[in-house]
This record gives C-alpha cells, structure tokens and sequence, in this order.
C-alpha cells in the first residue's frame, strides 16, 4: 500500500486517507472499523506535519474517534492514536480521559503509562498525592534487570569518586546542556571522575553538538546500541559511585535502567521536576522553595534540597546587550510567552484573555518551543474570546537558530509564565534577556518552578499567589509604566549576579550535597 512507502507524496497520503475512511464507514463496530479510523488517525498526523491542507482531517478523524469511542476504548492501538491525535490538537480535556484509559488498560506499555502520569502535571490543581500514588503504581511495571550485587564491586579501587550522569540529550540543541555545563566545568577533578553516559536516540552524534560537554567529562559513553541490560552492564563495570538520571518520564525506555540498585546512590535530577516513583532511585534534587518540609511525604525519594535553587544556568554565548522596553517606542504594550503550547491550558487562556480585555493598548506574542501542535486551535480558542487581533503566533520552524529564538524576547515588555506547568528553561533565558517574568506559585515541585527561579532572581514584584493576583499584577505594570521600566533596567543589570546566574556558586554547592551522600555510604 502506498502509505507504506519510505517516500511518500502528499497524493500518496490522500489517497491512503481515502482508503482508511472507506474502511471505516464500512466496518464502524468492527475489526474493519477499528483499522479504518486508527489509520485514518495517524496517516492525518503525518499529513499534517507536511501541509496545512491536511488540517481538515484531523477535524474528520476527531468525528470518527467520537463515534467510535465506545466500541473500541479498550483497545491499545485506538488509544495511542488518539491521544496521538488529541495531543496533537492540544486539546487535555480528551486527553485526561483517554490518559485515564490508558493508565488502567493492561495491554498498554510502562512507557505509555509513563506518558500518561506524567501529563497529568499538565492539569491544574493536581493532587501531588495522587500523581505519586499513580507513579508508584507504574514502577512495578518497569522492567528490573540482571545487576551485580554492590558488594561485589570494588569500589575501593576508585580513586576518585566516580560521578555518572545518564542522558538522551547531551546536545547544545537542548536545555538540559545549560543547566550542565558549567556545573561539570566547576567540579573538582582530583575528587572527581566524570562519566556521561549517552543516548542520541537514532540521531547522528556529529550533528548534535555534543563535543563542549564531552570535553568536561573523563569518560563519554554513547549507549545508544546497547539494550538497557548491557547499558548497565557497562555502568557497573565502570563502578559508578553516584549515579544521576537526567531524563525522567521524557525517555522511560532508558529510565527504566533506575528501577534497578545499578549504583550505590541514584539521583533524579533536571529532566522532570517530580517523581517518577522508583523505590531505587534514591534523592531528588529540589529546594526549598519548590518542595515544603511538610510535602516531602509525597515522594518516595528523599529530597536533597539545594539552599538557594535547584539548578543554575550557564547563560549564552552572545552579545548581551540591554535594549529599550518595546512599549517605550510604540503605544503597545507587549506581552510574550515562549512555552511550549501543550502548557497552555484553558485556564491561562482565560487568565490572558482578562488581561487582554483589561488592557487596551495590548498585544500577546505567542511562540511554541514544540512543533507537535496545531498553532491554529491557540488561535481559535482567542478568536471565540474576541481576541484574535491581539495575539501573534509566530511559527517555530523559522526560528531554526537559538539567536533567533533569543531575539523575540526584543519584542516583549512582560512573560507570562505558564501554570500549572511552568517554564523553566524560557524563564532563565527571559530574564538572561531582560525580560521579567510573571509566575504563580503552584502547589508541587513541577508548578513551583517559576516561583523559585522568580524568587532566586530578587524581584518578588513578579510572583503571584492565585491566578486573580497573577492577572491583576499583569495589569498593575501595564498602568504603572515608569515604575515597570525602572524594574526592567534594574533587573537586566543584576541579574547575571544572582544564584540564577553564578553557576561557579551553584556547582560548588552541588559538589558538597554530593560528597556528603558519598561519606554515608558504607560499602
């Protein structure tokens, strides 16, 4: 069949939706039926993703899933390709009910439990409760795997403490690479032995730019062939002390390496800011800002709190120059978020909404860090508020360059902050930018982050506690120019001073938490 081509046509896909609707208007309650629209469904997504002319069907597919919903829910192919299909449409009313679907259906995978768990950071006011009961839950989904007892290491013939971090992404085209980098440049090497164990995830290593941070490191490892038995079985053999995984929920396939006692210690860090519920893994690094003394209970690691924030960015290597607010030169006053879209839920869209009418001369520049959405159903939830002429949409795929993408924040007078699922790395590099950042304080680690980075940054004016304060504080500095302005000069200055910034502090700070785990260790 044509839709199983290796280079397929725009025709060619046309022509396999054809055929997938007339299979399922054929066989709607049966295995016909099923095939029809779980086809229909994904052939729609991979047109999608190559024209604009294709966006009508996924309207189509959307029909086809509602009526068919209550003959085939139960079914592990239909399932992934609706969520597939609702993701896409960023529509998380249709996703929590079919994450639901897929969390209790016992043919779905741990790595597709693990989508569904860790969506639920997405929804507001979550339970961080019942988020730690489900992820508990799905660890004895994981596999566990052959390890070589601790004792039957010698770690003794260490001699330096033997330091691993696990990642798919030790890429300068990722986040992850500025909130490491310099904590690996700032380390002590004589007690120190660095290990990078790697996953390109099928991409060529030579155009991931990964040649600064494997320079930090003593030993860079590329597991990327290796199936999660030999991976360990190389970390063992490399007789790591302290092991660090970096990747969380983002990659359960390999993070299922953790559901085992690989290491003496292993640390969940950076890549997903709450638990995944491995008994194994044993510390999470938080702060005290994102995590209370009295919210430890709700996760099984113990919390390593690091006194000021729980990472530190490197900056980047431009230019870093302070221009004049926009609203300074023209009547308008611009608003901005760059998070990705799946993080704007509709009760951001309703809180921006009310800015937006509460505001008269302004304007919302909008711009998705992801490109596995439809920019368009953004634009039409402003456009049934009476809105569309405030907000401009920009398209990810012409921003190909991180200067680019640096730029926009020229554009914007104030960030809006994403909740409950803040923004972390769009929030440093906001303020890296000069661009202050409204954040509300959520009620767990994963919607806290922006209150701690805000907080770090000294410039409280910015934190919000509810969502009525998060829109009335919009407002005030859009009233309140001269005293904005003052701010925003104040803040590009000395922002580069505090702990968001001083990643020579931070990795000394790291470096101690470290060696204080490793003199417990009784080995």
């Amino acid at each position: 069949m044509l839709f199983f081509k290796k280079k397929r046509t725009l025709k060619d896909l046309s022509f396999a939706l054809k055929f997938f609707e007339e299979a399922y208007f054929k066989g709607q309650k049966n295995i016909h039926g099923l095939s029809g629209v779980t086809n229909f469904i994904n052939v729609s997504l991979v047109g999608v993703k190559k024209s604009d002319d294709f966006i009508p069907h996924l309207y189509k597919a959307e029909k086809f899933y509602e009526e068919t919903e209550k003959f085939f829910s139960s079914n592990r192919n239909f399932l992934i390709a609706a969520k597939n299909l609702f993701w896409f449409q960023l529509n998380n009313k249709r996703l929590k009910n079919i994450f639901e679907k897929i969390l209790s259906n016992k043919d779905t995978s741990y790595f597709e439990k693990s989508g569904s768990i860790f969506f639920q950071n997405y929804i507001y006011n979550q339970s961080q409760k019942e988020y730690t009961e489900a992820a508990v839950n799905n660890s004895q989904n994981f596999p566990k795997y052959s390890v070589k007892k601790l004792k039957e290491i010698n770690f003794e013939e260490n001699k330096k403490i033997h330091l691993g971090f696990v990642s798919g992404d030790f890429t300068d085209q990722h986040s992850i690479f500025y909130f490491l980098k310099d904590t690996l440049r700032y380390l002590d090497k004589d007690l120190f032995k660095i290990f990078l164990f790697s996953f390109n995830r099928g991409i060529n290593a030579e155009v991931l730019g990964q040649e600064e941070i494997k320079n930090l490191s003593d030993e860079f490892i590329d597991l990327d062939k290796f199936n999660n038995q030999e991976c360990i079985n190389i970390i063992q053999e490399n007789k790591i002390n302290i092991l660090i995984d970096l990747m969380g929920f983002t990659f359960p396939k390999r993070l299922a390496i953790f559901n085992s006692r690989v290491a003496p210690v292993q640390i969940s860090w950076l890549a997903t800011c709450n638990t995944v519920g491995f008994q194994d893994i044993d510390y999470l690094i938080a702060d005290k800002n994102v995590i209370n003394s009295d919210e430890e209970k709700f996760y099984p690691e113990k919390i390593l709190k690091m006194p000021n924030i729980w990472n530190s960015h490197c900056g980047y290597d431009y230019d870093r120059k302070f221009y004049n607010s926009p609203c300074e030169d023209k009547d308008i006053f611009t608003f901005g978020s760059l998070n990705n879209f799946h993080k704007i839920s509709d009760e951001i869209i309703e809180a921006w909404s009310q800015i937006l009418k509460k505001t008269e001369k302004s304007k919302l520049i909008l711009k998705s860090s992801s490109s596995n959405c439809n920019i368009n159903i953004i634009r039409e939830k402003f456009k049934k508020l009476g809105l569309d002429e405030k907000i401009k949409i920009l398209d990810q795929k012409k921003f190909p360059y991180k200067q680019d993408h640096l730029n926009v924040y020229k554009d914007i007078d104030l960030a809006l902050d994403t909740f409950p699922y803040n923004g972390v790395t769009t929030t440093f590099e906001s303020l890296w930018m000069g661009v202050p950042v409204i954040v509300l304080k959520g009620l767990n680690f994963n919607s806290r982050c922006g209150y701690s980075i805000m907080k770090n940054s000294e410039f409280e004016e910015f934190i919000s506690k509810d969502i009525d304060e998060y829109i009335k504080k919009a407002v005030y500095f859009y009233e309140n120019r001269e005293e904005f302005l003052d701010l925003k000069s104040k803040l590009f200055e000395n922002i580069l001073s505090t702990g968001l910034f001083d990643t020579k502090k931070f990795s000394e700070i790291f470096q101690k938490s470290l060696i204080d785990i490793h003199k417990k260790l009784n080995l």
